[in-house]
């Protein structure tokens, strides 16, 4: 995937990063990398040499979502576990920033600030019926705003 043309915010935001975000970033994922590696082979774990979902794939993966709901082009093949999946990564971005106000307050905290307006723009708000009718494993009072909205087109039902 070209990262340039498919999350092109969050490419610009990490040219913008200063060194004290770089060093958060860096243990950031630096910790994610030790997890990622603990539940692997130790011969898959010493070949793993940066995390999967670093930080700024992270971002680089919702950037990604909100582009295909923007297109309506989320297609056939995605399903509704993927969305909760999506949405469970949002939340853990929001988490990660709050627990560092170098990067709530800094470019990381605007960027997910951005992706998020753009992300209610292009879903619509149903109160979490969408997710109701098809688990009941979320909680409603555990869950940010986004778990109530839904793509405008739903891909699980064609």
């Amino acid at each position: 995937m070209n990262w340039a043309d498919d999350a092109p915010a969050t490419e610009t935001a990490w040219t913008r990063l200063t060194p004290a975000e770089r060093a958060s970033i860096e243990r950031i994922d630096a910790e994610r990398l030790e997890r990622e590696r603990a539940g692997m082979a130790p011969r898959f774990a010493a070949a793993l040499l940066e995390p999967k979902y670093s930080v700024r794939n992270r971002f680089r993966l919702w950037e990604h979502l909100i582009r295909r709901l923007e297109q309506d082009s989320l297609d056939d093949g995605y399903l509704i576990d993927l969305y909760f999946n999506d949405l469970a990564s949002r939340d853990s971005l929001g988490t990660m920033v709050e627990a560092h106000p170098e990067l709530a307050s800094g470019e990381l905290g605007s960027l997910l600030a951005a992706l998020d307006r753009r992300f209610d723009a292009a879903t619509d708000f149903d109160g979490g019926a969408e997710r109701r009718r098809w688990t009941s494993r979320f909680e409603s009072e555990q869950l940010g705003p986004r778990w109530s909205r839904r793509p405008r087109e739903l891909p699980w039902e064609h």
